[in-house]
Order: structure tokens, then C-alpha cells, then sequence
């Protein structure tokens, strides 16, 4: 009896049929594409492991944490996607399970028969969207082995095991299951006498009249506002998918340009000029053979080597320029605070250099050891991406700073370092010697590294230096070659996979969304008929009842996407900050318009057409029918 019931209501249901196999498919499609994916990044981990040690011991790693958290989220979100879809078909058919609940049927058969069917339906479209989920993985992963090849010393390739593919599978049945048992079972629970008075329409309470909308908007924009806020519990789970999809693609993709903006000006832009090539050898000692080797090299214009050591001074309150002193240490920096004597404790790095790149760098000043950069950023008076700086030492007075116990005189003063890709300590007082000084102190401090900084004639020589450069450096195993014009090659590069990847979990989380709030409006549509039908009857157009549909699928679209710019004012405000960007620079190199217009463009399209579909059954519904008709077999 229940399978000839249920075999006959899927025969005479085809549109609702058609509705939940879609929404299987892109359920069971995103999961699949969702899966291959984490399993081949987790897979190129575990090459980058066997590459760099030999041995493959990558159990739980970031990308599985990654996986864990990304599935969740979006299994979540599919499960009310499909649960909407669901939902609404089911509904539909609550007159019919109340008559069958009142000739004898159990909670349980019916609950059994509306799991069934849901299960029927969506088991080809699931093994059809796990099959084109692996074939979306293979073409991304394509690509991005196609364009991060360069940045490889191994073969990466896509693989996939069957158990991923059991995994998506069953998982895709069982969300598909879950979603149907909760409609199912609050059906199940509804009485017979409930059931077969239970109507389709929200109880109508009092709604506030906008005089001011009506003017602007009619009539028909008035009755869409107040449709929505009498049946707005219904729709805010499908209103909250689209908001955090399109919030979290807009604000995944504002990160990612500040990102690329940050790095772009800090190692390339700001640096350009201050190196083509770096030679970072281990240890405290440079190698003066290997110096003239670089510097003797055709095309090779100059070439600074550099170590950096860290310690810590105390610096008296006279030693402080009369700038700072107006300042105060404490308000610049809560980190700065006297002890007994009225002296502040300081970072001090020191910048060791070859004699011959200091003595270019002290200039004029010929017996000068020891050289201060004298400068630190009034965080008081300007803000991180306008700094402004003033004088950290009084350089009319004899400054004698003790670090790591011994007494270093200050004989210079600058406003910068030397020509390196060097950053500023913040708020510490940076010095810089020469070789041969540093020696005579005997300090017992060490530097890690050595950098050979060097710079060339005409960058199309490039390739040609660095493989001279490279066959020259062969005598010393220990050390990392990196040249600026391959290195912005690598993360232009890179940023082009991480774009790619971004956009991809962007456009995943948006179908879901999307899918979501498609599934729920179409849902709630088609739920509608018997009230339009009514409106009909008092005088209401085909073309009225479509002019108050468009309304309200514009407010449905129009909502998240307002309010996603609005909250992404501050938070973009925020990480602009944070990256010591502006935000007309921003707005001019790495604002992400065009992407934000295609998603907004998807979300009203998508809205739209939900809205399309069921307003053309409904302005093309038989009046009579519609009143009489309370199983709604479309």
C-alpha cells in the first residue's frame, strides 16, 4: 500500500520530484568537489614532508584541521539547504497525511513513507553529483598544479582514493536523510484533526503602516513588506544562508586583497631599489674571498654583507631628544617604562656591516664607529599608515650607551638604514658598526646569518647572473639563494593560486547560500497559492500579483546584500589599519569590485528566477482549483 501510495504521488509530483533531485545533486556535488580537494592538499602536504625529511609521518595535520571545520560548516549549511527543500514539498501534502492518519495510518508509517521517498528521489541525483564533484577537483587541481609548478622541487599530482569518494557518498546520503527525518517527524506528530484544518497561510497580525513607503513604493511594494515580515520566522534561516555566504566571499576576499596589497609594498615596492639579489649563508662569520668574488662579478654593481645582533641599553632621560621628552616614552609605547635611576630599558639590534658598505654608509663622517639610527614613530600625533617621526636621541649631547656591559660611544647619527631589505625595529634603538669596530669590542653575542645583499646593472641580465651567481656559491652548501625578480614571479604566483583557492571556497559557500535561499523562497511560494488565489478572487491582476512578487524578491535580495557593505565597512576599516594600508590605495589596486558585482549580480538572479518560477505557476493557476485544491500536486 505505501509503495503504491509513494509511487504515485513521485509520478504526479514531477516539479516537486525535479526540486529535491537538484537539491541533492548540488549537495552531494559540493561535498564531493569539497573532499577531493582537502584530500589532495592534505596529499601535497605529505609530499612537502617525504621532500623535505624522507619520511612521511603526516598524520593530523593544519589542512585536516582546515578540512574538519570547512565540512562542518558546510555540511550544516546543506543540511538546511535540503531541509528547506524538503520541508516545503512535504508541507504541501499535510492535508493528505492528515486524511491518512484518519483512516488508520501510524506517525511511524508516515514518517518511514516521506524518508523513503526523499531517498528514492535523491539516490541517483547523490551518485551523479559525487561523480561531477571528482571531475570539478581534477580541473581545479589542474590548475593549480598547472600554476604553482615553478614553486615546487617535486611532481604533484591529483589523485583520489575511493574511500574519499565512499566517504562524500555516504555522507551525502546520510545529510540527505537527516534533512527529510525533521520535516518528516513534525509532520508525523500533527493530529489527524490538526492536519486536515491546517492552513497554508501565517495568522495575520496587525503590521504598521509606512505611510512614507507606501508613497515611494504603492501599493504593491506595501503588501510585499508586510507578506514578509507576517511569514518572516520562515524565511530568516534562508535570509541568514545568503548574508553569511555573501558576508564571508566579500570578506574572504577583502582580506586576500589586503594581503597581496601588504606584501606587494613591503618586499617589492617599498625594496626594489634596495636589492636584486640575496645570499643568506649560516653562521656569525662571512667569507671576504666569496665578498670580492661577488663584487668582481660582471654586472654585479655593488654588494653589502650584513649581520644582525640583538641585545638591550638602558638610556637615561637626557639622553632623549627634547621631542620625546614632550612626549614622554610611556605615551608612545606602554612597553617603555623607567626604573630607580630614570633610565628605560631599550631593544638595541645592531647592524654589523662590511668595512668598506659602512664607510659608504657613514658618508662624510670618517671617524665615526658607531652610527644611531635616530628616529622613532610619534604613534601619538600620526596614525600606522601616515607615521611621522621624530629624533629618539638628543644628538647635541655625548651619548655612552652600555650594552651587553661594555660602554659604545655614539659618533653618528641617521634618519635610515643602510640600503638593505631591512626593516625597523619598532621602538628600539638600532645601531650600526663595521666589521672591524664589532671586533673590538669582544662581544659574546652571535648572529644566526650572514646576508650578502647585492644589486645589478640591468634586470634582462637576470637569468644570466643568477646562474653565474649560483655556480659560484657551489663551494658553500650552507646557505638560501633568493632573487627579487624570480621571487615576485613566485608570489605573483602565488597569490594567483591563493585567489583561485579563495575564490573557489568563495563560490562554494555562495551556491550554498544561494542554493539555500533558493530552495526557501521557491519553498515558500509555492506554499501560496490558496492566499493569492483569494487575492485573486477580490480583484487582484496575474500582472499585480507579479509586481508584488517582484517587490518582494527584491527586498529578499537586496537585504543581505546592504547589510553585508555595511558591516564590512568597519571590519575593512579594521584591516586596513592592521596592514598600514590607506584606504584610497586599497580602493585603487586591490579592491575586488568586479567579483563583488558577479556575486551580487548571482544572489538577485538567483532570488529572481526563485521568485519567476513560482509566480508563474501561481498567475497561471486555475482559480477554482486553487481554493479547492489543498494537496497542491504540482
Amino acid at each position: 500500500m505505501w509503495n503504491a501510495y509513494s509511487a504515485s504521488y513521485i509520478k504526479n509530483n514531477k516539479t516537486g520530484n525535479r526540486f529535491i533531485m537538484i537539491i541533492s545533486f548540488l549537495a552531494a556535488m559540493m561535498l564531493s568537489l569539497v573532499s577531493g580537494l582537502f584530500y589532495n592538499l592534505w596529499a601535497d602536504q605529505v609530499n612537502q614532508t617525504v621532500a623535505e625529511s624522507g619520511t612521511s609521518g603526516v598524520e593530523f595535520t593544519p589542512v585536516v584541521i582546515a578540512y574538519i571545520v570547512v565540512f562542518t560548516i558546510a555540511s550544516l549549511a546543506l543540511v538546511m539547504m535540503i531541509h528547506h527543500a524538503f520541508a516545503a514539498t512535504m508541507t504541501n501534502r499535510i492535508h493528505q497525511l492528515g486524511i491518512l492518519q484518519s483512516i488508520g495510518a501510524t506517525p511511524r508509517q508516515i514518517k518511514s513513507t516521506l524518508v523513503n521517498e526523499v531517498v528514492v528521489l535523491s539516490l541517483p541525483a547523490i551518485i551523479v553529483g559525487n561523480i561531477i564533484g571528482i571531475g570539478l577537483c581534477w580541473a581545479v587541481m589542474s590548475i593549480i598544479i598547472g600554476s604553482t609548478a615553478n614553486l615546487r622541487d617535486y611532481t604533484l599530482t591529483f589523485t583520489y582514493h575511493p574511500i574519499v569518494f565512499i566517504g562524500s557518498f555516504g555522507f551525502s546520503m546520510l545529510t540527505a536523510a537527516i534533512s527529510a527525518w525533521i520535516p518528516a517527524r513534525k509532520l508525523s506528530r500533527i493530529t489527524p484533526l490538526e492536519a486536515i484544518h491546517y492552513g497554508n497561510e501565517p495568522v495575520i497580525k496587525r503590521v504598521k503602516k509606512y505611510r512614507i513607503h507606501s508613497a515611494i513604493f504603492g501599493i504593491y511594494g506595501e503588501m510585499a513588506r508586510k507578506s514578509l515580515f507576517v511569514r518572516r520566522k520562515a524565511m530568516r534561516v534562508g535570509t541568514m544562508s545568503i548574508l553569511l555566504a555573501v558576508f564571508a566571499c566579500i570578506s574572504i576576499l577583502n582580506m586576500l586583497g589586503v594581503s597581496g596589497l601588504s606584501t606587494e609594498r613591503t618586499y617589492f615596492d617599498r625594496y626594489k631599489n634596495n636589492w636584486d639579489f640575496l645570499v643568506t649563508v649560516k653562521g656569525d662569520t662571512y667569507s671576504e674571498e666569496l665578498l670580492n668574488d661577488i663584487r668582481n662579478t660582471e654586472d654585479v654593481t655593488g654588494c653589502i654583507v650584513h649581520r644582525i645582533v640583538n641585545s638591550n641599553t638602558q638610556i637615561p632621560a637626557d639622553y632623549l631628544s627634547s621631542d620625546v621628552q614632550k612626549l614622554s616614552l610611556e605615551k608612545l609605547n606602554s612597553s617603555f617604562a623607567a626604573n630607580e635611576a630614570g633610565a628605560y630599558n631599550t631593544k638595541v639590534p645592531i647592524f654589523i656591516l662590511d668595512d668598506k658598505s659602512f664607510a659608504e654608509y657613514r658618508g662624510d663622517t670618517n671617524d665615526a664607529n658607531v652610527v644611531a639610527v635616530n628616529i622613532i614613530w610619534d604613534s601619538v600625533n600620526s596614525e600606522r599608515t601616515d607615521r611621522q617621526y621624530v629624533p629618539f636621541l638628543n644628538e647635541g649631547k655625548e651619548i655612552v650607551l652600555n650594552v651587553n656591559g661594555k660602554d659604545i660611544p655614539v659618533s653618528a647619527f641617521s634618519d635610515a638604514l643602510p640600503v638593505l631589505r631591512e626593516e625597523l625595529t619598532q621602538y628600539a634603538l638600532t645601531l650600526v658598526m663595521s666589521e672591524s669596530y664589532y671586533a673590538t669590542l669582544g662581544f659574546d653575542l652571535k648572529a644566526e646569518e650572514t646576508i650578502y645583499t647585492l644589486k645589478m646593472t640591468d634586470e634582462s641580465k637576470n637569468d644570466a647572473l643568477e646562474e653565474r651567481l649560483q655556480g659560484m656559491l657551489e663551494a658553500y652548501p650552507d646557505y638560501a639563494f633568493e632573487g627579487r625578480v624570480q621571487e615576485l614571479a613566485d608570489e605573483m604566483q602565488i597569490q594567483q593560486g591563493l585567489r583561485m583557492i579563495v575564490y573557489l571556497f568563495a563560490g562554494i559557500l555562495t551556491c550554498i547560500g544561494l542554493a539555500n535561499i533558493f530552495a526557501s523562497t521557491l519553498g515558500q511560494i509555492h506554499q501560496r497559492k490558496r492566499e493569492f488565489a483569494r487575492y485573486f478572487a477580490v480583484g487582484l491582476t496575474p500582472k499585480g500579483a507579479a509586481k508584488i512578487l517582484a517587490w518582494e524578491a527584491a527586498i529578499v535580495a537586496l537585504r543581505p546584500i546592504l547589510l553585508t557593505i555595511v558591516v564590512n565597512i568597519p571590519l575593512m576599516a579594521f584591516m586596513l589599519d592592521a596592514g598600514g594600508i590607506t584606504a584610497g590605495d586599497f580602493i585603487a589596486k586591490r579592491l575586488p569590485l568586479i567579483p563583488a558585482i558577479l556575486l551580487f549580480v548571482a544572489v538577485i538572479g538567483f532570488v529572481a528566477l526563485a521568485y519567476y518560477l513560482g509566480g508563474k505557476k501561481i498567475c497561471n493557476m486555475n482559480l477554482v482549483e486553487a481554493i479547492k485544491d489543498d494537496t497542491l500536486m504540482l
